[in-house]
């Protein structure tokens, strides 16, 4: 009866450390990392104090480090859905361009207002070329909540969504597109998407997701 307990000790603790190497493995993912680098490297020019009173060297280094991270193809096509099927090459690519801006300045304005809250990285889940990393924005007074959602190109995982709180940035982004394009035009939107960027790099508009 000993040995059979003991087997079962043994057993039951190899079973133990069995899940702890794979929880520390799935830890050592290569989205959470590279993206936690990605962050990391941000928090790191925002609270630089060289940039303290430069806010254009700083906004230039911002959009070295976050531009790659995000996929702003497939952040366009997801936000047009089915109005992306009706649009000719070059209106894509002007599309993307100035969608791009739209969402690297108003990702920049957002992390600029950091003031040392801990960012802890709680879950990753990944399902083929998709992934999702779990994030939560600790703070004196509340918790935030922030999901990223990635996608495979190549080596490298490219941000194509964000979850605040339980709202996704690409499913507002499409309701208010479908709207402008339905009641007016496409051209009415991209002109609305450059007076935001415009604001957002005079710095007379706030980081709301909303046109």
């Amino acid at each position: 009866m000993k040995k059979q307990s003991a087997c079962k000790l043994s057993l039951g603790a190899l079973a133990f450390a069995l899940a702890l190497s794979m929880v520390s493995g799935a830890w050592a993912s290569a989205v959470t990392d590279g993206l936690k680098s990605t962050i990391d490297r941000v928090v790191n020019v925002v609270t630089d104090e060289k940039y303290k009173n430069d806010p254009q060297a700083r906004r230039a280094k911002l959009r070295g480090i976050i531009n790659p991270k995000f996929d702003y193809i497939e952040m366009g096509k997801r936000s047009l859905a089915s109005n992306w099927r009706d649009l000719s090459p070059q209106e894509r690519k002007d599309f993307i361009d100035l969608f791009g801006q739209l969402l690297e300045n108003s990702y920049a304005k957002k992390i600029e207002s950091y003031r040392d809250e801990e960012i802890k990285y709680v879950d990753e889940v990944i399902k083929g070329k998709y992934a999702m990393v779990k994030t939560e924005i600790v703070r004196k007074n509340d918790v935030i909540g922030v999901d990223y959602k990635l996608i495979q190109n190549g080596n490298d995982w490219q941000v194509y969504d964000f979850i605040v709180e339980g709202v996704s940035l690409i499913r507002n982004y499409r309701s208010q597109f479908n709207k402008i394009i339905k009641k007016d035009s496409f051209p009415v939107l991209m002109n609305k998407l450059g007076m935001k960027v415009k604001d957002l790099e005079a710095g007379v508009a706030d980081d709301k997701d909303e046109l």
